[in-house]
C-alpha cells in the first residue's frame, strides 16, 4: 500500500514551488525576505548572483522582496 502521507506532502510542496520565481543563474528559490532583481535582459537574479556581476551591469529594472504568502500579513495593535 502506498504511503498516503508522503504522497500528499510531495504534492503540496510541489504546488507551493510552482508559483514561485527562481534565480535564472543558480536556479535557487529564494527564501522569504530575500530579494529578486529583474535585469534589463529580462533575467531574474537573486542577491547572490547579482553581486557576482560586473559593477556596471548590476542595476536592476525592478526589485521585489519574496513574501511568505500571496497575501501580505496585517500588523494590528494588540488589545490591552
Amino acid at each position: 500500500m502506498p504511503d498516503l502521507a508522503g504522497i500528499l506532502l510531495r504534492q503540496s510542496v510541489g504546488s507551493l514551488e510552482s508559483g514561485r520565481s527562481r534565480c535564472a543563474t543558480c536556479r535557487r528559490t529564494p527564501l522569504v525576505g530575500e530579494r529578486l532583481h529583474e535585469m534589463d535582459s529580462g533575467r531574474v537574479l537573486c542577491d547572490l548572483c547579482r553581486s557576482q556581476l560586473p559593477a556596471d551591469e548590476r542595476d536592476p529594472v525592478r526589485t521585489e522582496r519574496v513574501h511568505a504568502s500571496e497575501r501580505h500579513l496585517a500588523v494590528a495593535p494588540r488589545a490591552a
